[in-house]
């Protein structure tokens, strides 16, 4: 109520324009690929670290470099996206090698870790698989 008595209404109406709806769109769907882009990373990292892990090398800096490489079909005929991740690893501590992890969407597509200097002879690699 207003000094005078008379009761204040209020005429404010909230009215979404299609500027305002497109431009929530567009932010829901930015929102949700880099969501998706960070998930893919994580499953990148992971499978790197544990290569690196399977492979008795040191993964280094903890970090891993995300670049999309266009579109794949999947073997079930779906189009995703292919995203080469790279990474550098370590055999002995004293160098620095790098690798890549392909992965197609969210999938583990390859690993390519390229030839390096073993910290164990081979003989005795063999030994510990036989």
């Amino acid at each position: 109520m207003c000094p005078e008595g008379h009761i204040i209404q209020s005429r404010h109406t909230m009215y979404l324009e299609l500027v305002d709806i497109a431009f929530l769109t567009f932010l829901a769907v930015v929102i949700t690929f880099w969501w998706r882009i960070q998930s893919i990373r994580q499953n990148a990292l992971t499978h790197a670290e544990r290569r690196c892990k399977e492979l008795d090398l040191q993964f280094l800096d903890g970090g891993i470099a995300l670049h999309f490489k266009g579109f794949q079909r999947s073997k079930s005929g779906r189009l995703l996206p292919l995203f080469v991740c790279h990474f550098e690893f370590s055999s002995t501590g004293d160098d620095r090698y790098e690798g890549s992890v392909h992965m197609l969407g969210r999938y583990l597509k390859t690993i390519q870790i390229p030839p390096h200097r073993m910290t164990t002879p081979p003989d005795k690699r063999l030994d510990d698989i036989f």
